[in-house]
C-alpha cells in the first residue's frame, strides 16, 4: 500500500523531465532514465525481455519468461532469505518497470516485524536490492501479515509443491492472502503449466488442501503453444 504523494511530478514524469535536462545540457548526448514502482533507480538484470515480448498478453509473457529465466522461484527465494532473515510471503518472476530486465520479486517479513522486498536477478541470482517497506501504513500491514503467518500451517514451500503436483510445470508467483470469500489464509500459486497454459491453484493454508485450480483465459492464449518444453520447477 502506497502513501499518496503530494502533487508534485509524478515518478514517471520527474524521469522524463530527468532525461530532458541531460538533454538539453549534453547538446547532441542521449539521455536514458528508469525508474522502479518506488521512483527509484530499476535495478538492471542479466536477462532482459525484447520490446514484443514486454506487450505480449500474460499467458504469452509468461511463456517468454519462464524461457528467459535461469534460476527457479525456490532459488530466488533461497536467495532472498539468505539477504534477510525471515519467512517468504510472495514471489513473483516480473519485467514490470524494468525496461525488460527479467527479475524475482521477493517479499520477506522479516525477524524485524518488518516487510522486505529483494529484486533478484533472475539470469544470475544476485541480489539487485533490497528495501523495507516504510510506508505510512507499514505497521498495518506489518499486522496483516503476522495475522496471516500465524495462520499458515503449509509455508511457500510446500505450498508450491502440492500446486506443482496439480499442474506439473513452473511457477511464476506465490502469495500468501486472505481469502476473499471467507477471510481464511490460503496460498496463491501461479503455474505455467506443461500444456502451455497458465493455472492459478489456490490451496488453503491451514491444511495444505487444494481448494481450486483453474486455467487463466487471455485473448491470445492460443498463441506459442508449440513452443518448446517450459520445463520443470523444483
Amino acid at each position: 500500500m502506497k502513501a499518496t504523494a503530494k502533487r508534485t511530478l509524478t515518478p514517471r514524469a520527474v524521469v522524463l523531465a530527468t532525461a530532458a535536462a541531460v538533454a538539453l545540457i549534453g547538446g547532441t548526448g542521449a539521455a536514458t532514465a528508469f525508474a522502479d514502482d518506488d521512483g527509484g533507480s530499476a535495478p538492471q538484470s542479466s536477462v532482459q525481455l525484447s520490446q514484443s515480448e514486454r506487450h505480449l498478453d500474460d499467458t504469452a509473457k509468461d511463456r517468454a519468461q519462464v524461457k528467459a529465466d535461469k534460476i527457479s522461484q525456490s532459488q530466488a527465494t533461497a536467495k532472498a532469505l539468505q539477504a534477510v532473515l525471515g519467512t517468504a510471503t510472495s514471489a513473483e518472476l516480473d519485467d514490470a518497470d524494468r525496461n525488460g530486465s527479467l527479475v524475482w520479486e521477493v517479499e520477506v517479513f522479516g525477524k524485524d516485524h518488518k516487510s522486505h522486498e529483494v529484486i533478484i536477478d533472475a539470469g544470475s541470482g544476485k541480489v539487485l536490492s533490497q528495501h523495507t517497506d516504510r510506508d505510512d501504513d507499514a505497521a498495518e500491514d506489518a499486522a496483516e501479515t503476522q495475522a496471516l503467518l500465524r495462520a499458515d500451517k503449509t509455508g511457500h514451500d510446500k505450498a508450491t509443491d502440492k500446486a506443482l503436483k496439480a499442474v506439473p510445470g513452473t511457477v511464476v508467483s506465490y502469495s500468501l492472502d486472505d481469502n476473499d470469500h471467507n477471510g481464511s489464509t490460503i496460498w496463491e500459486v501461479d503455474v505455467l503449466g506443461k500444456d502451455h497454459k497458465s493455472h492459478d491453484v489456490t490451496i488453503d493454508a491451514a491444511s495444505g488442501k487444494i481448494l481450486n485450480q483453474h486455467i487463466d483465459h487471455d485473448d491470445n492464449d492460443s498463441q506459442g503453444a508449440n513452443d518448446g518444453d517450459d520445463g520443470d520447477d523444483d
